[in-house]
């Protein structure tokens, strides 16, 4: 097996048992996802999906975050959710900008693919991630777009582990959001 296969194989089974926990609001997800952000670093990397390389390195940071916050808050209980209204949500419309800026400097790195869309699915993640390390229950009105929007990219770079685990991760959102609605 091909060295990207096994790296993606073993990132997407990691993600997936994280997402669980994540929807159940444990503790115990997040060194989980930290790993697997750990192999996706190296896999982008790899095939040239720069901005998604620097996201998945601020995910495993996150991650770190996320489990100190989420293990202080609730030892190995559920954590409780935390209400952030939308009206508080403005800044959101910053990554507009920032993911338009950003694309346009990885558009000018050597076999860079997809920069605008790369960057777009980039920064809005990182504000989902941001939401989730808090416990917003909001944080899956981002990701549900996002991980469709994640289906394309990597179904275009032919990473179809990467694309079935967006498909998942697309249901899961919607499970987690009406999970974390309640």
């Amino acid at each position: 097996m091909e060295i990207n296969a096994i790296i993606e194989w073993s990132a997407t089974l990691l993600s997936l048992v994280f997402l669980l926990g994540i929807i159940k609001r444990k503790a115990w997800a997040w060194p989980l996802g930290t790993l697997s952000s750990v192999l996706s670093i190296f896999l982008f990397y790899r095939i040239g999906l720069y901005a998604e390389t620097g996201l998945y390195v601020v995910y495993a940071v996150m991650g770190c975050y996320g489990w100190i916050l989420w293990k202080r808050e609730s030892g190995n209980e559920s954590v409780a959710l935390v209400d952030y209204p939308w009206s508080k949500q403005w800044w959101v419309l910053l990554g507009i900008p920032t993911a338009l800026v950003l694309g346009y400097f990885i558009n000018t790195l050597p076999g860079v693919s997809f920069a605008y869309f790369d960057a777009f699915t980039s920064v809005f993640a990182l504000i989902a991630t941001w939401q989730e390390t808090r416990r917003i229950r909001t944080s899956f009105h981002y990701w549900i777009p996002l991980n469709i929007a994640s289906i394309i990219l990597y179904g275009s770079k032919g990473l179809w582990i990467y694309a079935g685990l967006m498909i998942i991760y697309s249901i899961m959102s919607v499970v987690g959001y009406l999970n974390w609605r309640k």
